[in-house]
């Protein structure tokens, strides 16, 4: 092989081109060295980032989960900073040619981040973030740019100057770009924040996905119009930009219409087939290959591409689901290693920090005021409009990708480029550790009085808050609703919250429904939920008054926003219903048990309970039981039971569990007194209504067993509390077996399968 040697500029470094060796090697059995050859040494080099990232992660996990300020340090390390000072460490792994790879598969990398990225805005989220979210975002777009702009002025005439400064120019597009922000990066953070439902973090990604819509427009708009002016010859301008249009137009009418029939085509709940996937990868690089063609950035093709693509799944999250496992885990750590390898610490002075902390700390210092200002107008807390401005200040990978690609166009130097990412990189770790620091101090709910029903006077209305993940549910949380409300007297207020899960990187939401559903347009999901609702309560007007959400967040952050509701609205009892099989409900489930504000009923429907909406209440005769052991849950349990034996239809039954001597189990004197006070001012008042009071001799949790199996299919629902005394006889062995421990000892052990029972649960824990 003849060894030819060439040097050439690319992103602002003179590159040496040495021999080509091959891909892969025949291995050191043959007297060869592996790492001359491209294969090899890529493994060599994605293992190498990988593991050191790893090590990293490890050592700052005392301190929070930091994916970014690991996976750059490890670029750091590896670079020309620490370990890239060994001359001879840097020929052997980082030599010129296999740079070539490295930049090839960062290339690749950043046009699959950005058609990612872009997939999974969902454009028509503008139209419902409000007043506030625009004016912010729109700021956001135009202050940080403007004050960056003067700044750069300013800090370039007065602390410019010398032949190693960086030029006025180039001072400006470093300005330029630092003002810019991504949505993805501020989602990234809430999400592992679990701030995604939380007010400011709805604000922040409202805000940031105006900011993302205006700023793409203006970029790619800003660069189709420098590169077709910088064509002297007009006819050839022309020719361009026709070319440029038809490559929009392809996208829009050939490449959306070919999506939208493969989304067709995909039965709802199924992932996309590997064929459509594979599809969508040639449309992808023939979208870049064609922006390359008529001189625009490669990427600007998968920007467009990534726009038209439908957000609905198993297209927008779900190709970001399938796309993003080999961006992430094999193209990313090539990424990291080009940007550790245009990073070296050794340039920079003093007076270099000082200059560019400065011009970023005036830029920071814009995006709060752009949030800031209109914030105090809307009268959001001023806690509230800070976090805001400290949510948008973090950055991250997709920032430090935007640095890259200014770099290999050689917009400005590797001194700007590692200035910025280690700006980028100290901040962003301070900006969110106060994020988080700030919620968790500002947030906690702190109830002024005691929510639950035995502490709301008889004559008060009852607040109560129903939750629901399934639309099937909604019958029988009407038939609570129905069970709860007064014959007279105050009218029940209930808030009915339907829970969706957040299946897209899109925008958190709670729909507060205030506005009535036209009966002639096509009827939704939520619209149904809301219809049924509004006509419950136009039919019991006197008694009933229904408040409806929409709360669409993640599984892990979704109890934060009936947590929220229940403590705004006050109110005494939050109602869940709950599918036992589902794993992730019982995961909302034990959040709320962990977090609410008000007591809470776990309701487990067995379909026992009439559909009282087409079922005359004369006619009917529901039988319901409480079983009292003792407890404050129980208690709770009890109180709550009252207020439906008001109810014309309802017949309560109450067990109280005693000892074999006729005393109840409770050790603890103080509970005693207080189960025994309300025991005696419960039969004492209700002793002309129909109840019936029975106090059962339990000894043991056989005895339990038996009496549930013998007397539970007697009922349509029975009614315990959730929380118990510990080393209770009767209890003994019961939680050995639970299948749902969040209904406690004897609600597991009525809705399990030795029992065969068919009569609704609803545990309660005050």
């Amino acid at each position: 092989m003849e060894n030819v040697t060439q040097t050439y500029q690319y992103g602002g470094v003179d590159w040496n081109c040495g021999p080509w060796f091959g891909a892969t090697s025949l291995g050191f059995g043959h007297g060869e060295n592996p790492l001359k050859f491209a294969l090899p040494l890529l493994l060599l080099q994605i293992s190498l980032v990988s593991l050191i990232s790893i090590v990293f992660q490890l050592l700052l996990r005392p301190f929070g989960k930091f994916a970014f300020l690991t996976q750059i340090m490890a670029g750091i390390f590896l670079g020309p900073s620490v370990i890239g000072r060994n001359k001879e460490y840097m020929a052997t792994l980082f030599y010129t040619r296999s740079m070539y790879i490295i930049e090839s598969y960062e290339a690749i990398c950043f046009l699959f981040v950005c058609y990612i990225t872009t997939c999974q805005v969902d454009t028509r989220m503008i139209k419902r973030v409000g007043k506030l979210a625009f004016i912010n975002g729109t700021l956001l777009f135009l202050i940080p740019f403007i004050s960056a702009q003067f700044a750069a002025i300013v800090i370039s005439k007065r602390l410019g100057g010398g032949p190693s400064e960086i030029s006025p120019m180039e001072f400006h597009h470093v300005a330029v770009v630092q003002s810019t922000m991504f949505f993805q990066v501020v989602y990234g953070v809430l999400s592992s924040l679990k701030m995604l439902n939380t007010e400011p973090g709805r604000l922040a990604l409202a805000s940031m996905m105006v900011h993302d819509c205006l700023s793409w427009c203006f970029f790619m708009l800003n660069i189709a119009i420098k590169l077709n002016v910088d064509l002297g010859n007009k006819s050839r301008a022309v020719l361009v930009s026709i070319l440029q249009m038809l490559m929009i137009l392809t996208i829009v009418f050939v490449f959306r219409p070919i999506m939208l029939w493969m989304k067709k085509k995909t039965p709802e709940g199924s992932s996309l087939k590997a064929s459509y996937l594979s599809i969508i990868c040639v449309m992808l690089f023939i979208s870049s290959l064609w922006a390359e063609f008529v001189r625009l950035p490669y990427f600007f093709g998968a920007v467009v591409l990534g726009l038209a693509t439908p957000k609905r799944p198993p297209l927008g999250n779900g190709l970001s689901d399938k796309m993003g496992c080999f961006v992430w885990s094999v193209l990313l750590p090539c990424y990291i290693i080009g940007v550790g390898y245009n990073i070296n610490l050794s340039l920079f002075s003093w007076r270099d920090v000082f200059r560019f902390e400065l011009l970023f700390g005036v830029v920071r210092f814009a995006k709060m005021v752009a949030v800031a200002l209109p914030s105090f107008y809307y009268n959001v807390p001023l806690w509230q409009a800070i976090l805001v401005g400290f949510i948008v200040n973090i950055q991250g990978m997709y920032d430090v990708q935007l640095y890259k690609q200014n770099l290999n166009y050689t917009k400005i130097s590797s001194k700007s480029f590692g200035a910025m990412v280690m700006s980028a990189l100290v901040n962003s770790t301070i900006f969110t550790m106060i994020v988080k620091k700030v919620y968790q101090t500002m947030s906690k709910r702190n109830p002024y009085k005691r929510r639950t029903v035995q502490h709301c006077r008889v004559e008060a209305p009852l607040r109560m808050l129903t939750c629901f993940r399934q639309r099937e549910a909604v019958p029988s949380v009407l038939d609570l609703v129905e069970l709860s409300r007064p014959a007279i007297g105050s009218p029940l207020s209930v808030f009915a919250v339907n829970l969706e899960e957040l299946t897209n990187h899109s925008l958190p939401l709670l729909i507060h429904h205030t506005q009535e559903i036209s009966p002639f347009a096509v009827a939704s999901r939520r619209d149904q939920i809301v219809k049924a609702f509004h006509n419950y309560e136009k039919s019991n007007k006197e008694t009933v008054l229904i408040e409806c959400f929409t709360a669409v967040a993640p599984r892990k952050t979704m109890h934060e926003d009936v947590c929220s509701i229940a403590f705004d609205q006050e109110t005494d009892i939050v109602i869940l219903s709950l599918d036992a099989g589902i794993e992730w409900e019982r995961f909302l489930c034990r959040n709320l048990l962990q977090n609410c504000p008000c007591s809470i009923a776990i309701f487990v429907d067995r379909g026992r309970l009439p559909d009282f909406r087409f079922v005359s209440l004369k006619k009917l005769t529901i039988n319901v039981c409480a079983v009292f052991l003792g407890g404050p849950d129980d208690r709770e349990m009890l109180a709550y039971a009252t207020r439906l034996a008001s109810h014309p239809s309802v017949e309560l039954h109450v067990f109280r569990l005693v000892d074999q001597n006729g005393a109840s189990p409770v050790k603890d004197m103080e509970e005693r007194k207080q189960d025994m006070r309300l025991i005696n001012l419960f039969r004492k008042e209700n002793s002309d209504k129909r109840i019936i009071f029975r106090e059962v001799r339990i000894e043991i949790a056989v005895d339990l067993t038996e009496l549930l199996r013998r007397e539970g299919d007697d009922f349509d629902l029975m009614m315990v509390g959730i929380r118990h005394e510990e080393n209770l006889l009767m209890l003994e062995g019961l939680s050995t077996w639970s299948d749902m421990k969040e209904l406690g000892e004897i609600g597991d052990l009525l809705i399990s399968r030795d029992l065969e029972l068919s009569v609704s649960v609803l545990a309660v824990q005050q």
